[in-house]
């Protein structure tokens, strides 16, 4: 049995959650400092949180990634989503079959753009960060795993569970420690080249739409209505183009493997992602109005919020 790999995974997981709410309580704290030296200090505490949080989301992605390739069937993610017949190219497709590794991806994502902001926006740093941080804790809870007895509830699914505590089957009764041969393997449909490169395209477009969001919160926060426009534009733009793409990705996939007869079939899965694209285009259209006439910005703040609420729900 390789628990250390697990239990390592999950302490990462819980370091991650852990940090990114000491990271956005320091950011928040250096917004609201007006002695100079103290916000340099909360700064410098809040950054620091934030780089040990990236770190230990890049140890949640290597742990439950060692998990799959070295085929540890005692973990129900690897033998849900891997098998020992599975072509090498697509082991790392085992890795966003899951929800945890869906949720995982986009974290990761989310935690290089933050990185990236820290560096280029030293103005918005604070408040666009608080945003981010908080964020990044919620989607950390998705995969905690963790059990709190006194209000009976769980905070999301981790994806370092074991198989016997997954599974209700009565073989973990009479052998506990047992592990399975082999896993179910990755659904043969998703067996394409596609399937490497079209998830990660879409989850940095989903990460991107956080920016906008995170500037449109921070200008609301500051009272800067109208300020937050011109560093977010950018972001929205690129974000706009990499969704896009990921869009005609899974469109091209659709036609080749899965036999829709078509590139589009309308489908909830399809619906989800292409709707919040639309919305991302027309906030850029507003908020490129806004910067020509200075007209639109209620129009840009709603459809900026909208795109990223209607991402977390998709």
């Amino acid at each position: 049995m390789h628990y250390f790999i697990g239990d390592l995974g999950h302490v990462f997981v819980i370091t991650s959650f852990v940090t990114s709410l000491v990271a956005a309580f320091a950011y928040w704290h250096a917004h609201g400092q007006i002695n100079l030296d103290k916000k340099n200090e909360w700064l410098q505490n809040a950054r620091v949180s934030f780089y040990i949080h990236s770190l230990a989301v890049v140890g949640v992605v290597a742990s439950l990634f060692i998990i799959i390739y070295q085929h540890y069937f005692e973990y129900h993610y690897a033998y849900a989503h891997s098998s020992l017949h599975l072509p090498g190219q697509y082991m790392v497709s085992c890795f966003w079959e899951g929800q945890e590794g869906s949720f995982l991806l986009w974290m990761f994502w989310q935690a290089f753009l933050g990185l990236i902001l820290i560096r280029t926006q030293r103005e918005w740093e604070a408040p666009v960060m608080v945003i981010f941080a908080l964020v990044q804790a919620f989607i950390a809870s998705m995969i905690l795993g963790v059990v709190i007895p006194i209000l009976e509830l769980k905070l999301g699914s981790s994806p370092f569970i074991l198989l016997r505590d997954a599974m209700d089957d009565p073989i973990f009764k009479l052998q506990p420690d047992f592990i399975p041969k082999d896993g179910n393997g990755l659904n043969p449909l998703l067996q394409n080249y596609w399937m490497v490169i079209h998830p990660p395209t879409l989850f940095l477009g989903f990460a991107f739409t956080l920016v906008p969001f995170a500037f449109c919160l921070a200008g609301l926060w500051q009272r800067k209505y109208s300020e937050w426009i011109k560093p977010a534009l950018p972001w929205t733009l690129l974000g706009g183009a990499i969704l896009g793409l990921g869009i005609l990705m899974g469109g091209y996939w659709a036609y080749e493997t899965l036999n829709f007869g078509g590139y589009w079939n309308w489908d909830p899965v399809e619906n989800a992602v292409y709707v919040p694209w639309l919305i991302m285009i027309a906030s850029i259209h507003t908020m490129i109005t806004y910067k020509n006439s200075e007209t639109a910005l209620k129009s840009s703040m709603i459809l900026v919020v909208a795109v990223f609420l209607l991402i977390l729900y998709s």
